[in-house]
């Protein structure tokens, strides 16, 4: 039979093995096997609909499964601009409206009409989160050999991302066309920040369609720098006249990966 000195030794002894538990034991067990959801824990957990991915995580990475996997090509185009030189243009359909892909790697290839290649253009293109966009590529020179036909392709999957804007950033306004210069067509348009933030480095480029719809000249132009609701004027020329009735331009600001906020 244990003495009271025992009795209270062993209750002491109880006492402080709880509180070592409880002290010890609970956040050992807390930080390896009860860890708050993240989207970097490699588990599918939280409201997440993949592995890391969807629900809470949308905003870092989109479950592949929740969208179309890639942008579609609807055409592309090389539009002579003189002295053996091109503007390459692909025209792409985001198909998945609201989001943005971070810069995939393309390519452009160009053949004659013998189908023999010309060459090669390589580059990386953001998604930006509307319907259509074009990407552009100038000065392809391909000298006395007339492109007959390109085609274009990404060479990665994109990685699509949710993008939260409630607008669009940039508003082109007021384009309008001069085929009377004897410099060659002209379109002046203006770009309208929307924002109350800065951005840089922002490429627009215009798209001449004939009285059939189709897309007959591209031409680019950059904007250093556009503080917040500012108005700046954009100009688009064309060394020779066209030799078509104008019936659309169409007017495309990209804003670069720096400047795709998720707001």
């Amino acid at each position: 039979m244990f003495s009271w000195a025992k009795q209270r030794q062993l209750v002491y002894g109880s006492i402080v093995s709880v509180f070592l538990l409880l002290a010890i034991g609970l956040p050992t067990y807390l930080f390896f096997f009860n860890r708050a959801p993240t989207c970097s824990d490699g588990k599918q957990n939280g409201n997440e609909t993949g592995i890391d991915c969807g629900g809470a995580c949308s905003a870092i990475r989109v479950c592949q499964g929740d969208v179309l996997p890639e942008p579609i090509l609807l055409w592309t185009r090389a539009f002579p601009v003189g002295g053996g030189s091109n503007n390459l243009v692909a025209y792409v359909q985001n198909p998945n409206v609201g989001f943005t892909a971070e810069p995939i790697p393309y390519i452009f290839a160009v053949y004659d009409s013998a189908n023999i290649l010309l060459g090669t253009r390589e580059g990386r293109a953001l998604v930006p989160p509307i319907r259509t966009f074009p990407i552009f590529e100038g000065v392809f020179t391909t000298g006395d050999r007339v492109p007959a036909k390109v085609t274009f392709n990404f060479i990665e999957p994109a990685v699509w991302k949710k993008y939260n804007s409630v607008k669009s950033e940039l508003t082109i306004l007021e384009d309008r066309l001069r085929t009377d210069l004897e410099s060659g067509p002209r379109v002046d348009a203006d770009i309208q920040n929307e924002t109350i933030d800065t951005f840089r480095d922002i490429e627009v480029v215009a798209i001449i369609y004939d009285e059939l719809g189709n897309a007959r000249a591209s031409s680019r132009t950059k904007v250093d720098v556009l503080f917040g609701n500012e108005r700046k004027g954009l100009v688009f020329t064309w060394p020779k006249p066209f030799d078509f009735e104008v019936s659309k331009i169409e007017i495309v600001p990209k804003l670069p990966i720096s400047n795709m906020k998720n707001r």
